[in-house]
């Protein structure tokens, strides 16, 4: 959904199906995360508003907006790079509880994908069955893009001619 141009009018028809109130600096946050198309930590995004949106706001700001997104579920933020990204399904409006996100280890490219309920209801049962309660549905697997490994593969072919 990310994508260069986004209306101000369109994020805010988004902030109130999500139920929360679209303030300047709210919008200006979701934006630029949208626009950057990639995760972001809030220091990279304060810098990416700067340069873009010609935006300076301090990262104890984009932090507090982060969580406020994160729980209308407008952003993800994931722990293992510990950045944020836009959902990839704000326009249907509805919640994703079985997210995956496959994170490009070399590019840092971040691609979400919807786990089956059968999958989350198998592992749900191991989970239990070794004694834990899982605190978020969220999963996060590290690995190389098609086009990293495309890269690499250029290379080597480079390297042995």
């Amino acid at each position: 959904m990310c994508q260069k141009s986004i209306s101000t009018d369109y994020l805010i028809t988004v902030f109130n199906h999500a139920g929360i109130k679209a303030t300047d600096k709210r919008v200006a946050i979701f934006k630029g995360l949208m626009m950057a198309e990639q995760a972001l930590s809030p220091y990279e995004l304060a810098q990416y508003c700067k340069e873009h949106l010609e935006l300076t706001l301090p990262a104890v700001s984009i932090y507090r907006v982060l969580d406020l997104l994160v729980a209308a579920d407008l952003v993800h933020k994931l722990n293992t790079v510990n950045k944020y990204i836009c959902c990839s399904h704000i326009d249907c409006h509805k919640p994703h509880p079985h997210s995956q996100f496959l994170i490009c280890s070399v590019c840092q490219r971040v691609d979400e994908v919807q786990m089956s309920s059968q999958l989350m209801t198998q592992l749900s049962q191991q989970i239990q069955e070794c004694g834990y309660q899982l605190n978020s549905p969220q999963f996060e697997f590290q690995g190389i893009c098609k086009n990293c490994q495309a890269q690499a593969d250029e290379s080597l072919n480079g390297l042995s001619a």
